[in-house]
């Protein structure tokens, strides 16, 4: 479906070219880094079963991650600060003919959350200019794990994230949703009040919430069942009822509950992702995460009811949610170019 000023973001299921994916190295992983990079590379090789991943790794780490991943994926060099590149990267779209074209948000640190970020600042035109492929340029404050889209002109986000001070002060509503149609496509934004409090990201939506088809969305309830989070989690749930898309069709509703918070082991400073609905949709496949308690069964049925046509792959990533991301935090999508 076009879009009024021809730009579309795919939604993650339509066809992709390949995934793109950043090494982590010491600057980001100083504690019992070979165990992230076992996780990392259990992600890749699971992905690369439905699809071609490029790994981008610092100078120092390229060789190390050649080393690990094998000759099936390509790495390439670039300086980064950081290895969470759904957020530092850019969000791919299609341009009217049909190609691919990326868009670049203004990345500030999470807010300035990680004071380190000037590389991760430039790291999304620096890809694009080197691949080829056309840049848009915003001057938006934001990840690309705080944005999910339908692909039909429909997109979820927080506004806990959008809102925020230490990203876009003074930002209205209007505001916000031009830029998303100027630069995605986006025809509808249904705005989830998201968490402010959740350190780092201030509630990114890969961690609550995504389209699974059109007119349909995956919900994640908290893992505590009562208290302030349990609230928070219903307060987003009813926006999410009360939101439609942008064929003005009420979202139909599928659920599961985020891994127990006794899962979380050696939580860092960033918390400890216990995200079920912080998966990778593949060609073919959904990449999902797995936290070795009996809880991952129960998530793996949910998943699989919603995309019935795709191979499920459970990875286990009890070091890298050490980090407060999971899967879909270090993987970006790049589509396909279609036929304009």
């Amino acid at each position: 479906m076009a879009r009024p000023n021809g730009i579309r973001m795919p939604a993650e299921w339509e066809p992709h070219e390949r995934c793109w994916m950043v090494w982590p190295d010491g600057a980001v992983w100083e504690d019992d880094l070979e165990s992230v990079e076992r996780d990392y590379t259990a992600v890749v090789h699971a992905i690369s079963r439905f699809e071609p991943v490029r790994m981008i790794a610092n100078p120092h780490s390229a060789a190390r991650a050649r080393d690990l991943l094998g000759s099936e994926v390509e790495v390439v060099v670039h300086p980064v600060d950081d290895a969470w590149f759904r957020d530092s990267g850019p969000s791919f779209v299609h341009l009217p003919d049909g190609s691919v074209a990326g868009v670049c948000w203004r990345f500030n640190g999470w807010g300035g959350a990680n004071e380190a970020f000037e590389k991760d600042a430039a790291l999304a035109r620096r890809v694009l200019e080197e691949e080829g492929l056309p840049v848009i340029t915003s001057a938006l404050a934001i990840e690309g794990g705080a944005i999910t889209v339908d692909g039909q002109g429909t997109l979820m986000t927080t506004e806990s994230v959008v809102f925020n001070a230490n990203r876009n002060p003074g930002i209205t509503r209007a505001h916000a949703e031009a830029e998303f149609a100027r630069t995605l496509g986006v025809e509808r934004v249904i705005w989830l009040p998201g968490d402010e409090e959740e350190f780092g990201t201030n509630g990114h939506i890969d961690g609550m919430a995504c389209f699974t088809a059109p007119g349909k969305a995956l919900f994640e309830w908290s893992a505590e069942e009562t208290g302030e989070r349990a609230e928070l989690t219903e307060e987003n749930h009813r926006a999410l009822l009360d939101g439609s898309d942008a064929g003005d069709r009420p979202l139909v509703l599928s659920y599961l509950r985020e891994a127990s918070s006794n899962s979380a082991k050696g939580s860092g400073e960033w918390g400890y992702c216990l995200s079920y609905v912080n998966f990778y949709i593949a060609n073919g496949g959904v990449v999902m995460p797995e936290y070795g308690i009996p809880q991952d069964a129960e998530a793996r049925e949910v998943i699989q009811a919603a995309f019935p046509d795709r191979e499920i792959v459970q990875v286990g990533i009890t070091n890298l949610a050490r980090g407060g991301g999971g899967i879909h935090c270090i993987t970006q999508q790049q589509p396909k170019p279609v036929d304009g």
